[in-house]
């Protein structure tokens, strides 16, 4: 391709993931254009950090940054049953010690910003509005892409790699038809945000409760600054999104039904537009190729249940990065190089994807699970925290698959 410039690593997508990795890379030498479709701030979901990510935020050097802020520390999750019972906290301390062991509800639009300045001050070059209109191949070979700078003309850049950090625009997945949804977790969410929305004392004040609904449905509550509350719901989208029903009809209806989530908003206002999405759930058939690799949501999306999105963003482009490094420093770009971290990676999200699955299997519950398995209980926050890449998990997922074929059979 004719380009008008060039650059080693060229990412799609200027959200925490392409900065996470376009920081790491360009510290390596290598030279890293981050291009961002919106103008920041703007807004985003996907508000809960798990503490797994505090080792990717120290090497990034984000740490500080977020102990000054005031976005809520999160020291656990809790689950309430329909009927309001509680089950005790989730705390992370219980199988990690130090501050690893917390971590921090933030507020996305001022998250990103901080992502992006700290890319810029690494050295990263950061382009907002300017969104990639294509990727460019040779062949099978990503060499490029386009991008339309509105209302400027387009222009091509040159790139030994392109990155998609694209998150659910899923830029290389849509052009080269990879895309597709994930049998048995057809779900959608709405949600929106309330202004003194109560919230519990002490070190619970900062926690993310997920309020469960009869039919398998969920509420998730994460306190955010400024007495805001993050409210959403997760359930079958027909019920969700009913012909001749408004998305803020439906939502305002589902949080009335749900009397233990209607109880902590009784003092509180509803200070924003109700969003929804129809389809949570997708995955690629492929998440690298020569050229090319995909990180975050725009490799794939499963569910918001145990908070994993940020985690797994800000985990992909820490791993990437360091398949990208190994492959630019033979010269090799191929899938194999590209991908080489995406086995180790796929095993962490399949452990992942169990609970996520066992989470919605009628019968099936956690605190019976930890009844009757305390021995794994250790395992299960190790799942809530984000602990589950590179790590032997076969006897926890054993007991899993045991108690939900007892629950099948029941």
């Amino acid at each position: 391709m004719t380009a008008r410039e060039d650059h080693d690593i060229v990412v799609a997508g200027g959200g925490p993931a392409g900065c996470a990795l376009a920081t790491l890379l360009q510290r390596e030498g290598h030279r890293c254009l981050v291009l961002e479709a919106s103008t920041f701030p703007r807004y985003h979901i996907g508000e809960s950090l798990i503490p797994h990510t505090h080792g990717t935020l120290s090497r990034l050097g984000l740490l500080e940054a977020l102990r000054r802020s005031t976005y809520p520390v999160k020291h656990s999750v809790r689950f309430v049953s329909p009927a309001g019972s509680s089950s005790d906290p989730f705390y992370f301390s219980e199988t990690i010690e130090g501050e690893g062991s917390r971590t921090w509800q933030v507020e996305r639009s001022s998250f990103d910003a901080l992502c992006v300045d700290h890319a810029r001050a690494s050295g990263v070059d950061v382009r907002m509005n300017a969104p990639i209109e294509r990727v460019h191949f040779d062949g099978d070979r990503a060499v490029g892409v386009t991008v339309r700078p509105a209302p400027r003309e387009s222009y091509d850049v040159a790139a030994k790699v392109v990155v998609d950090a694209t998150g659910r625009r899923t830029l290389i997945g849509d052009q080269l038809g990879l895309k597709a949804p994930v049998p048995g977790l057809l779900k959608g969410s709405l949600w929106s945000y309330y202004r003194g929305g109560a919230r519990l004392e002490g070190i619970d004040a900062g926690e993310t409760t997920v309020f469960l609904l009869r039919g398998g449905g969920w509420f998730w509550y994460i306190p955010l600054p400024e007495d805001i509350v993050s409210v959403g719901v997760v359930d079958d989208p027909q019920r969700l999104f009913q012909e001749g029903l408004s998305p803020e009809a439906s939502y305002d209806a589902q949080v009335a039904a749900c009397e233990p989530l209607a109880a902590r908003l009784t003092q509180a206002e509803r200070n924003d537009r109700v969003r929804g999405l129809r389809e949570l759930a997708y995955r690629n058939r492929r998440m690298a190729g020569d050229g090319w690799v995909m990180i975050g949501d725009a490799a794939a999306f499963l569910d918001p249940i145990y908070s994993s999105g940020l985690y797994l963003a800000l985990g992909s482009a820490e791993l990437a990065a360091e398949s990208i490094h190994d492959a630019l420093q033979v010269d090799d770009p191929s899938s194999t190089r590209l991908g080489a971290h995406l086995d180790l990676l796929g095993e962490g999200v399949a452990v992942i994807e169990k609970l996520i699955r066992a989470f919605y299997t009628p019968g099936f519950s956690f605190r019976r699970f930890v009844e009757r398995h305390p021995e794994h209980r250790a395992a299960l926050i190790d799942c809530l925290v984000g602990d589950v890449i590179g790590k032997k998990m076969t006897a926890f997922t054993n007991a899993l698959d045991d108690m939900l074929s007892a629950a099948a059979r029941n």
